[in-house]
């Protein structure tokens, strides 16, 4: 099947007067109809340029974007337009016209659209009930909270009936709270419309809440990709597991024997360390540890320190392995 967005080979670079930036190189990626992927990384990796490729606000220097299989550098700029109905896009600061009301913001791509007042009027009604927002139709952005006016402008992405819905950043501005109403609101409309989300974060925690798929990039180049559970569980790359693995910067396991072990969400809330002591005769030291809620179910990691004798550390490995666990050993881990 072909996937709604298709990236291939795609770069993009800036030329300034005494240097060139490299912002993304080879970026190839395949979304799936329907899918909420994640595209998550530091500040300055390229995400946000990745994303403004998809719909062309930003044109690439080379490779390919295919939308629903069709290739926007073969379209004219008519066609680009009307792609670009289908490609609705929610910013981190909302970008709403002060002047204008819940309703006037809601309606206002549909009247650059040419609808027809009484098809416009029929459809903000209906989206106002979509985003729980009937009671504040004639209010305006400086009345609203910050999860109210994103509310907005999520309805307004939803006014033309999009395929497609691109997240910039769309929660960096809102408190823990009103972030997760706000992904709640985002699944629920993935679930019901079968709309396709793609959410560029630096925040780890909104991945995990909300996407089935994340790529991660690092630099302008994508270093990882795949579902949530395996990038999660089993990172590769460096910076994966540097977002993963090291949440608060600072909490990095010391000594040369140090191991992560893997839960699959059947084994989080089994007593696993104190089994392996009682079992093994082993003393551990824990070092870090994180449980975290992944689509309804529990996934975790830990950090334990072992003794420095290389058959107590096999034996606590082949011990933990044989509890079908993920095992890794860490050496010089960053």
């Amino acid at each position: 099947m072909e996937p709604m967005i298709k990236i291939e080979h795609l770069d993009k670079t800036f030329k300034g007067k005494t240097q060139t930036v490299y912002a993304l190189k080879d970026i190839n990626l395949d979304i799936q109809k329907g899918d909420i992927f994640g595209i998550i990384g530091m500040s300055g990796a390229g995400k946000s340029t990745l994303i403004r490729c998809m719909n062309f606000l930003e044109r690439p220097t080379g490779g390919t974007v295919k939308i629903d299989g069709r290739d926007l550098a073969a379209l004219s700029d008519k066609e680009l337009r009307k792609i670009r109905q289908e490609v609705a896009m929610i910013f981190q600061h909302f970008n709403l016209l002060q002047q204008r009301n819940v309703r006037g913001n809601i309606a206002f791509s549909m009247e650059i659209a040419g609808m027809k007042k009484a098809d416009i009027d029929a459809r903000v009604d209906e989206l106002l009930e979509i985003v729980d927002l009937k009671e504040r139709a004639l209010m305006y952005p400086a009345q609203l909270s910050g999860g109210q006016k994103q509310r907005v402008a999520i309805a307004r992405a939803l006014a033309t009936n999009p395929k497609i819905i691109l997240c910039d950043e769309a929660t960096s501005a809102l408190d823990p709270a009103t972030t997760r109403s706000i992904l709640a609101l985002l699944k629920d409309i993935n679930r019901k419309y079968g709309i396709t989300i793609v959410i560029i974060t630096h925040e780890m925690s909104v991945v995990e809440s909300i996407c089935s798929h994340v790529a991660i990039i690092d630099e302008g180049a994508l270093v990882e990709a795949g579902t949530v559970e395996k990038v999660f569980t089993q990172p590769e790359s460096k910076t994966a597991k540097r977002i993963i693995f090291q949440k608060d910067g600072n909490q990095e396991p010391f000594g040369r024997r140090c191991i992560r072990i893997v839960f699959d969400g059947k084994s989080s809330y089994e007593p696993v360390v104190a089994n392996l002591i009682m079992e093994c005769k082993i003393p551990v030291n824990i070092m870090f540890a994180d449980t975290k809620d992944i689509d309804g179910k529990a996934y975790g990691h830990m950090v334990l320190q072992l003794p420095e004798d290389r058959l107590q550390v096999e034996k606590a490995i082949y011990y933990l392995r044989s509890k079908n666990l993920v095992v890794e050993e860490l050496e010089n881990y960053v």
